[in-house]
């Protein structure tokens, strides 16, 4: 590998480190373009979706092993159970994270934010903690914004790990994760301003 190579590997999670050594790297940058491109243009629709499996399978995994130790008896079936109930459970989860998640990241930018403007860590942290609170309460506004900028990130990356250059990268994906943002808020306009349709005669009702 490259040196340019290595450096662009430093922006990948070291949690990543073992899936590279065990999957083709074609398949790796593949699967990453196409999620990535998800979430640029359909993050508001599959974010929770994702969530909800990717955290369920995390939950599973907990259950089976919990069942495992403490339903012995029980066999198969308790691990069965034990799967489920996690994988329910962990989903559920998953999906209550997605706000917490957003509310953290606009928290701890807001505190950052701060930092450059206010000597001492007091008020930063009170900033951040409000701006946590707010990213929470409004994350299904912001939601959009949040996700294509995530699937920008992952294009960046995987560009990166195929050779682009770093302009060019930045470019591309800045460009699709703007196009994304338009496309996600019209769609979400669109369908707030569906006209509706009365049960007679199949025409739109008239609102005066």
């Amino acid at each position: 590998m490259t040196a340019g190579g290595g450096e662009t590997m430093l922006s990948i999670p070291n949690q990543l480190a073992p899936l590279l050594s065990t999957v083709p790297a074609w398949a790796l940058l593949l699967s990453m373009l196409v999620v990535s491109l998800v979430l640029i243009f359909a993050g508001r629709k599959v974010v929770k979706v994702i969530a909800f499996f990717v955290v369920g399978l995390i939950g599973a995994t907990i259950g089976a092993s919990l069942a495992a130790q403490y339903l012995t008896g029980s066999g198969s079936l308790g691990l069965l159970l034990g799967g489920i109930l996690g994988f329910v459970l962990g989903g559920l989860i998953g999906v209550v994270m997605v706000a917490v998640g957003i509310g953290l990241v606009i928290g701890y930018g807001a505190y950052l934010l701060a930092q450059d403007f206010v000597t001492g860590t007091t008020i930063p942290l009170v900033v951040g903690f409000i701006f946590v609170i707010v990213g929470i309460a409004l994350y299904d506004r912001i939601l959009s914004f949040v996700t294509a900028l995530a699937g920008g990130f992952l294009l960046f990356d995987a560009m990166r790990l195929y050779g682009v250059d770093s302009t060019l990268s930045i470019v591309v994906a800045g460009a699709l994760t703007l196009a994304g943002i338009w496309i996600q808020e019209d769609l979400g306009r669109k369908k707030v301003t569906q006209p509706t349709v009365s049960n007679v005669g199949g025409q739109p009702s008239e609102h005066n």
